[in-house]
């Protein structure tokens, strides 16, 4: 068994290790307990924010911190036009007012601060800044532009567990920061999230939105006992997931068609899916959809990117921009799980079947 397989196996025994300890110490069935305490504390340490909530996704997850700011109807939060569509309806249920912005075209699908500067306007009291498909905002120049705005800084972590940005952890460079267990995300429990702060209002604002005789967003004893082993062993499997997507990038490089964003050497992305955007200029997402068909034919968990929010009413948002970058962004994202960089439940990577799958296209679009 080689060294990439015995380390995945250890992480897949310590999870099943730590389920059967919290179904024989009967905590499974606690509102919480040990593995929840010691989750917090792992998120703290992680993460240098104090506060650390556990709740039931990273969508809610999203909207506690928006929640936490205790927003007016004239108050604007800066989203991506290019983002998780749950992001949107989180601002609109806060009680605030979204305003889209476009990524530049060099960023990929990230904020940038020149671009959050040309949406800005007084009434603005936040942004919500998310990493997405292996790419991560750069949160020094973004926090040093929040602070000269008097602007809080939402950090979506929600798919980036075990990321760097500039040596710390991302997750940890937010006013307020999320993350998310759900949805096979890097570390998952099919359910659950995080979010953090180290401003005790913002914590306490959240605890009483919760409080409904009890947690009413709650993340449930289980589910830490499933997300704490994956936590304790996220820097190993991050390193395999980051090997993987080196190796996949260097086998779609020789493809014009395909573009993969440049990564700074600065930077340590996490891939929950691997992104790449399809050359061209059509917009109607067809060639992009074909492609994304044949690989599933092929064998590959591959996907559409997000809808975008441009074609949304304009009544729902002010924007500065045209959005004609989160259109294309919506039309040409393909993006490929992370299960074929590393799955925990053989201990193995599949990046050959990938490069396979790309060579076959490519064949059949030469033909």
């Amino acid at each position: 068994m080689s060294n990439r397989h015995e380390q995945e196996s250890i992480t897949s025994q310590a999870i099943a290790a730590s389920v059967l300890e919290t179904l024989r110490d009967g905590h499974w069935r606690a509102y919480t307990g040990p593995k929840s305490d010691q989750l917090i504390r792992w998120l703290q340490s992680a993460t240098g924010l104090q506060h650390v909530r556990l709740c039931s996704s990273g969508t809610i997850a999203v909207e506690l911190a928006l929640r936490a700011l205790h927003l007016k109807s004239t108050d604007e939060v800066i989203l991506s036009g290019y983002d998780f569509p749950g992001n949107f309806r989180a601002v609109e249920d806060a009680g605030g007012k979204v305003v889209l912005c476009d990524p530049a075209p060099e960023s990929g699908w990230v904020l940038t601060p020149e671009r959050l500067e040309q949406a800005y306007a007084p009434e603005c009291r936040a942004v919500v800044v998310s990493h997405l498909h292996g790419q991560l905002a750069p949160m020094v120049r973004i926090l040093d532009w929040a602070d000269s705005r008097n602007v809080v800084v939402i950090e979506d972590a929600c798919q980036s567990q075990g990321a760097m940005v500039d040596g710390k952890m991302a997750g940890a460079w937010g006013h307020l920061a999320t993350y998310s267990f759900g949805g096979s995300k890097l570390v998952s429990a099919g359910r659950g999230g995080a979010v953090m702060t180290n401003d005790s209002l913002h914590a306490q604002r959240m605890r009483v939105y919760c409080e409904r005789g009890n947690d009413a967003f709650a993340m449930s004893e289980m589910q830490s006992a499933l997300v704490l082993p994956q936590c304790e062993r996220l820097a190993d499997d991050h390193a395999l997931r980051l090997q993987s997507a080196s190796q996949l990038r260097s086998a779609l490089a020789k493809y014009r068609w395909l573009q993969c964003v440049p990564l700074p050497e600065h930077h340590s992305p996490a891939f929950y899916k691997f992104g790449i955007r399809i050359a061209g200029d059509q917009m109607d997402g067809e060639r992009r959809d074909s492609l994304v068909t044949r690989l599933t034919k092929l064998g590959i968990e591959a996907g559409a990117g997000f809808l975008g929010f441009a074609n949304r009413s304009s009544k729902r948002y002010r924007s500065n921009h045209s959005l004609e970058i989160s259109k294309r962004l919506a039309s040409n994202t393909l993006l490929i799980h992370h299960s074929h960089l590393l799955d925990l439940s053989t201990g193995a990577a599949s990046i050959e079947p990938v490069a396979n799958a790309f060579e076959q296209l490519e064949r059949e679009l030469s033909l």
